[in-house]
């Protein structure tokens, strides 16, 4: 199954048309277009759109930590910093740094656990961002 046929089983996302790519090894990138659905009582993109859109991106770059399968990943904590208000179509910016991704390997081996943080930019369709975070997942073993 495919990335985007993956996500679109996951029932919670659907209704938010989010996008998501890998741009090069590592990088993920979530996009969501601007709809009037989506916003607030101020017509800016909600919160918990924003949070769904970078969640998502981070998701996914922390399930490609360990990608064969023997994983799945927990949200464990998340560091949100909202930097101005999001107008417009919106794509989200998630990549594991290359020693934290090596780290989680060899731990993950060794334990069949390990720890992950992935920090997440959004920006709006002009570039500028508009959400800053991070996010901590724990990678667990399948259990088969």
């Amino acid at each position: 199954m495919n990335l985007q046929a993956r996500l679109a089983s996951i029932p919670y996302l659907p209704p938010h048309h989010i996008a998501v790519s890998e741009e090069d090894e590592g990088t993920i990138v979530a996009r969501m277009p601007f709809r009037r659905e989506i916003t607030n009582y101020v017509g800016s993109v909600h919160a918990g759109a924003l949070f769904t859109l970078a969640e998502t991106a981070a998701g996914v770059a922390a399930t490609a930590v360990v990608s064969d399968g023997r994983a799945f990943v927990l949200l464990r904590g998340a560091s949100i910093r909202y930097t101005r208000r999001a107008q417009s179509d919106l794509a989200a910016i998630a990549r594991v740094p290359a020693e934290g991704a090596a780290k989680s390997r060899v731990d993950f081996d060794a334990e069949g656990r390990a720890d992950v943080l992935v920090p997440v930019t959004i920006t709006d369709a002009d570039g500028a961002p508009v959400l800053e975070a991070s996010f901590d997942y724990a990678l667990r073993q399948v259990k088969r």
